[in-house]
């Protein structure tokens, strides 16, 4: 888990480290915020697409319908007419309910239709005087039961059946994820630091004059520098009297003179060993504050950690 949390917070550090550490964060959530409306895109563009009421012959002869326009969407067996069921000359054709074929309705199409066992149209809802004369082939009726024919109105069909509403939800969830991956790294923050109660409780401390090199990230005196891009330095102990100290020796880039030791023993000391986690690998750790020292410090192994833990007020 601590893996997978310094990933998420890798990936928000790459965004807000050129901003500083005011502004990035502000970036971050605007980035997540910007992902999360690239998500919703897909999803409400197509509700701009007006669509047509689905509906049953039912509900027209019912006069149920509610489009303004009398647009409906019908499914049913298409079974083409002969002769004219109205007045008007035309291409006709009988649509027979799939939900209720003991119901019918008059389709007047842009051309002659094609006899089809289960097709969708779609149509505007036309008042109309229909009798249909002809007989019906079987397949138009239930058993030798004709259907009941809307006889007051008919669907005048589009030239091209309006499609479905697409829901391109799975274009959302790309963004989703990044924008969710964002705010938590954004929340763990990068590296992440997790405290540990297993240490080495027989670790020799360090001697006077052993040092032990390390990188660290926070403050030591007035030299700081950031735990995901941390600095290198020295740890080592020196004799004060009765009193072994421990000293942290930040190491310099060598475009000027080196910076000067800087004393975490002598006062009061608070520690927390733990590890920290990456993008890329888990190294121990331990946290130190003091008077002039907040800062952590990554060991190579675990025994190093605990060798220096040992000369420091441990938090249980």
């Amino acid at each position: 888990m601590g893996r997978l949390l310094a990933i998420c917070g890798w990936l928000a550090w790459q965004i807000r480290r050129p901003f500083g550490a005011r502004v990035g964060p502000l970036v971050v959530s605007i980035v997540a915020a910007l992902l999360v409306f690239v998500a919703i895109i897909p999803i409400a563009l197509p509700l701009l697409d007006a669509q047509p009421e689905d509906a049953t012959i039912q509900e027209i002869l019912d006069r149920t319908t509610t489009h303004p326009d009398g647009w409906v969407r019908l499914t049913g067996r298409l079974v083409p007419l002969t002769e004219s069921p109205t007045s008007e000359d035309g291409a006709h054709a009988l649509l027979v309910d799939a939900a209720n074929p003991l119901r019918a309705v008059v389709l007047r199409a842009p051309s002659r239709p094609t006899a089809t066992e289960r097709t969708t149209l779609t149509g505007r809802i036309q008042p109309a005087s229909v009798v249909v004369t002809e007989e019906l082939p079987i397949e138009a009726t239930v058993a030798g039961t004709p259907p009941t024919i809307v006889s007051d109105r008919l669907v005048v069909l589009d030239a091209v059946p309006h499609p479905p509403r697409p829901v391109l939800w799975f274009l959302a969830i790309p963004p989703l994820f990044l924008a969710g991956v964002l705010a938590i790294g954004l929340r763990a923050g990068y590296p992440i630091f997790r405290p540990t109660a297993t240490v080495d409780v027989l670790a020799r401390p360090l001697a006077p004059g052993e040092r032990v090199p390390t990188a660290y990230g926070g403050r030591i005196g007035p030299n700081e520098a950031h735990l995901a891009d941390p600095a290198g330095a020295l740890l080592l102990v020196r004799r004060d009297g009765r009193m072994n100290l421990l000293t942290a020796q930040p190491l310099g880039d060598g475009s000027g003179p080196a910076p000067k030791p800087v004393l975490i023993g002598g006062g009061w000391t608070q520690g927390r060993t733990g590890t920290v986690h990456t993008a890329s690998e888990t190294v121990a750790a331990l946290h130190v504050r003091s008077e002039l020292v907040d800062a952590t410090f990554l060991f190579a192994r675990d025994a190093e950690r605990d060798r220096v833990a040992a000369l420091v007020t441990i938090e249980r």
